[in-house]
């Protein structure tokens, strides 16, 4: 049977499946294992992660004063490498690494769709990573000075863009075909709608970037006649996936975790479940910027629809975040990490979107500077880590087979609000300083202050994957099928780590929960 075909009406008899092991790096190679493959995408984006923060806290303090650590040209190649870096090395692999473990044990799958496909993705994603990296240490990068290494950085960008798309592929069919009997588009959780959402607008979006680097790439290697290969003019086609409001398109996956994460650790069940989903849509549709590119439409910033754009995203993540906030209400929140994680990604989305809401108001001027940008973009992929932080957490327990160590992740919560306030807030602080002059004086100290948010960032990388890690460590109490006592949703109904196979029988879903409906 081909994995898109209809599935069976049962799962798969659990004494014929293997027993449950914790993937192991060793066990990825030729492995097409979707929770193998999800789990070192999850480990490497972490390891990216930390050095991503790191460059954004090189490239901030290289400002600092009069005199500078690093070249003009140099200072500016890391600024740029991190923050394309942060997104297709940190955040997008991350949320789709968790997808590629979660999303098929929340719709009762046995695997993702086409393994060996997902397979291949992760480990052109890994190598084209890898070259990506070399490359901007050997003078690549946007409008380096060796024109081989540019190349060589363009086409690392090309392969990172091919293989992340792949991976989306897989997951959104495993999502619309592999459910469930009974688990309609509307019943599926909120993790998996947020990536049929995320995933579709990567889908839609991440193709016009790739069209920029072949752009740049012919021009560059061919000397073509336009200025798309100059090197001075490289970064600026590519920027705007850095700015809103596409920047928020890798953060709707953060939305589902916050949703599943918060429902969990409070018992509640989230009300006007459909009002929840159309508000992640509306979010979706409303962070397409591949239109908004200074480069080709120089004055996008002036159109009416990209400064209403910015205004309206507010009105379904506010939507949203009151369903949510609801189930505060309603339920009984459980005082642990991952909803502490959960509350700190409200937090930093909101002051984000806030900020961006801010920047589309023409008399305030705020576009006449990069801070205020670079430190609304730094709130944003600060808020997706923290919810990927959550959602590792949440889920770890699912993966490692054991409790995670709940003290590393209350440390976390503190490390990652830090990281967000002082690394965001305070560039956004220096972006008024082009409007009121008053606080020019303290440029300085504010991206020192900046500098250290970008540090806090890469310390909750590394202590995420601490955490994760005393999950596995021999002694940690086990997990068993449901972690927290209150599961909802399927992935709580089979053994952890999963099987081979995943799932035994499985009864018919009739709600969004279906794991309460066994209880009631």
């Amino acid at each position: 049977m081909a994995l898109t075909d209809t599935r069976p009406e049962t799962g798969t008899d659990t004494t014929s499946v293997a027993p449950s092991v914790v993937p192991s790096p060793l066990t990825i190679f030729g492995s097409g294992d979707h929770k193998a493959v999800g789990t070192f995408y999850v480990l490497a984006a972490l390891v990216f992660g930390i050095a991503g923060w790191i460059a954004t806290a090189l490239a901030s303090a290289n400002t600092v004063g009069s005199s500078s650590f690093l070249s003009e040209t140099a200072g500016t190649q890391v600024l740029q490498t991190s923050q394309i870096g942060l997104i297709l090395l940190v955040i997008v692999p991350l949320f789709l690494g968790l997808a590629t473990y979660i999303v098929p044990l929340q719709v009762g799958a046995s695997t993702v769709a086409f393994p060996r496909a997902a397979a291949a993705a992760m480990w052109t994603w890994l190598l084209s990573s890898g070259v990506f990296v070399v490359a901007s240490f050997i003078e690549g990068g946007f409008g380096g000075v060796r024109a081989k290494s540019v190349s060589l950085t363009l086409l690392a960008l090309g392969g990172l863009i091919v293989a992340l798309l792949l991976g989306t592929v897989c997951v959104l069919t495993t999502a619309i075909t592999l459910r469930t009997p009974g688990m309609t588009l509307d019943r599926v959780p909120m993790f998996t709608f947020s990536m049929l959402v995320g995933g579709a607008i990567w889908m839609l979006t991440l193709p016009v970037l790739f069209a920029n680097l072949l752009l740049i790439w012919v021009d560059h290697r061919y000397g073509g006649g336009t200025v798309f290969g100059a090197s001075e003019s490289q970064f600026g086609q590519v920027s705007w996936i850095t700015h809103q409001p596409q920047i928020y398109a890798f953060l709707i996956p953060g939305l589902g975790i916050v949703a599943d994460v918060v429902a969990t650790l409070t018992g509640a069940r989230l009300g006007k479940r459909n009002l929840l989903l159309t508000a992640i849509g509306a979010f979706g549709v409303l962070s397409v910027g591949a239109w908004a590119q200074a480069a080709i439409y120089p004055s996008f910033s002036e159109d009416l629809v990209w400064q209403a754009m910015g205004l309206l995203v507010l009105l379904p993540l506010l939507l949203l975040l009151g369903g949510i906030a609801a189930a505060f209400k309603d339920g009984k929140p459980s005082l642990k990490s991952p909803l502490g994680l959960a509350v700190v990604s409200i937090v930093l989305t909101l002051l984000g979107v806030f900020a961006g809401a801010l920047l589309v108001i023409t008399p305030l001027e705020l576009r006449m500077t990069n801070f205020f940008a670079n430190g609304q973009a730094i709130l944003v992929l600060g808020a997706a880590l923290a919810a990927g932080a959550a959602g590792i957490g949440y889920w770890g327990p699912k993966m490692t087979g054991g409790h995670l160590a709940d003290g590393i992740g209350k440390l976390n919560v503190l490390v990652m609000l830090g990281g967000g306030i002082l690394g965001g807030v305070s560039l956004c602080v220096v972006g008024f300083a082009t409007r009121f002059s008053g606080l020019s004086g303290a440029q300085d100290t504010l991206v020192v202050i900046s500098v250290a948010g970008s540090a806090l960032f890469a310390i909750g990388c590394l202590l995420v994957i601490l955490g994760l890690g005393s999950g596995a460590r021999k002694g940690a109490p086990e997990a068993g099928n449901d972690a927290w006592g209150t599961g909802q949703t399927l992935e709580w109904a089979c053994p952890s780590p999963p099987p081979t196979g995943n799932f035994g029988d499985l009864a018919v879903v009739r709600s969004p929960e279906p794991l309460l409906d066994e209880e009631a």
